[in-house]
């Protein structure tokens, strides 16, 4: 594979220089390159990110690689390059930060029921630091005010839930 491919990416010749010393995963960067859209910042954290796995886990790359669905993406004729960039790093990011990842997506949940069930908004910090989230309405006339009261009410299930969410393993 000609790894030409990094310099026309605007890939750091740091990192091409420090995947030479890897030739697997050299090689399987230069393929998802040529079948995947990844700005040179993504393709950095690709690379942080799979290192980092295969250290934390001890399996070799294409082990990872086939586990997290990889081969079947890059092979898939219905998805844009840009598509396939941005589920390869959602994917490899799942894995390298498990409990986070689990965390965003209870988050997005919740924000999402609340949302539907009050049409309010619910904000959680970032990286689920603190204890605490906030919510937020928008006021036009006097009769929101009373509106906002009553869907509050209702929605006490649904905060409480959202402070139980924050508070756990912060």
């Amino acid at each position: 594979m000609d790894i030409s491919i990094l310099e026309k990416r605007g890939i750091n010749p740091k990192i091409v220089g420090s995947l030479q010393k890897e030739p697997e995963l050299l090689d399987f960067s230069l393929c998802i390159l040529e079948k995947a859209d990844l700005n040179a910042n993504s393709f950095k954290n690709f690379v942080r990110y799979t290192r980092e796995i295969g250290l934390r886990e001890g399996r070799p790359f294409d082990e990872i690689f086939e586990s997290a669905g990889f081969f079947k993406i890059l092979d898939d004729a219905s998805l844009s390059e840009k598509t396939k960039g941005e589920e390869l790093m959602n994917r490899l990011y799942n894995l390298r930060y498990p409990f986070w990842s689990r965390k965003q997506a209870a988050f997005t949940k919740l924000k999402n029921k609340f949302c539907a069930a009050t049409g309010g908004e619910i904000t959680f910090p970032d990286f689920a630091e603190g204890n605490s989230f906030k919510i937020s309405f928008t006021i036009k006339n006097d009769d929101d005010i009373e509106k906002i009261e009553k869907t509050i009410a209702s929605a006490l299930p649904l905060l409480k839930e959202s402070l139980k969410e924050i508070r756990e393993n912060s």
